[in-house]
């Protein structure tokens, strides 16, 4: 499997209609806001349903309710996966946080031990926790879309068989480039949005909007090339 070529395909499909480009980026400005946010997460999810359905071409901004519901079904999967990692984050936080404020001021910020409870036990284990999520989370919202039910992304062992199928090292290396490509995203963004004003704007309507169809459509050709090998047996 060449990952090479799957990241180069996902990279030129954005391409095919810059219009869209921007109606997603719209989007995402307003996606502070509770419906925009769901149709950002439901045309995420509608590009892995086209792209596993073997269409070349950037969905259409139509069909708002379902969208909207499959944005809603996208969250739920997020928050349910998420849920653990962020309450041992956020309890190891808090557990720190509050000790550092009582003391502020006093000499013993100065205490090594006390600074040790940012990086504790609870804290490691979230963020390993959450590395994972991170790891499964696309495969899994792929499965979802190609069975086109909820609870297909909870189906471990099912997606498992997928990656397993493409070859956990091939895998690994896609996520690897994955996420090389979103800090160079976050990177490109911080030196546009803080010397030009204008960036505030270019960054979340062209380079988000971008990045979102670019891993959408990346996250579905993995998983159709695991589920053609499956087939093909």
């Amino acid at each position: 499997m060449n990952v090479v070529r799957i990241t180069s395909e996902a990279f030129k499909y954005p391409l095919s209609d810059f219009k869209k480009i921007l109606i997603l980026g719209i989007i995402v400005i307003l996606s502070s806001l509770i419906i925009p946010g769901f149709l950002l997460l439901g045309y995420f999810f509608k590009i892995i349903k086209s792209s596993i359905k073997d269409s070349s071409s950037l969905p259409l901004f139509d069909d708002w309710i379902p969208m909207f519901a499959d944005g809603l079904k996208v969250f739920i999967v997020l928050l349910i996966y998420s849920l653990i990692p962020l309450v041992l984050i956020l309890s190891a936080i808090k557990t720190t946080l509050i000790p550092l404020l009582t003391v502020a001021g006093s000499g013993y910020l100065l205490n090594p031990s006390l600074w040790t409870g940012l990086v504790s036990d609870t804290a490691f284990i979230g963020v390993l926790l959450e590395i994972m999520v991170g790891f499964i989370i696309g495969i899994a919202l792929a499965n979802m879309a190609y069975h086109d039910e909820l609870k297909a992304a909870f189906r471990f062992k099912e997606f498992f068989g997928v990656i397993k199928e493409i070859g956990w090292a091939d895998y690994f290396i896609w996520y690897v480039v994955m996420l090389i490509i979103a800090l160079a995203a976050v990177f490109i963004s911080f030196f546009l949005v803080f010397p030009l004003i204008i960036g505030v704007i270019i960054v979340p309507l062209i380079i988000s909007s971008y990045f979102i169809i670019f891993f959408a459509r990346s996250i579905a050709l993995m998983f159709i090339y695991g589920v053609w090998k499956i087939l093909s047996q």
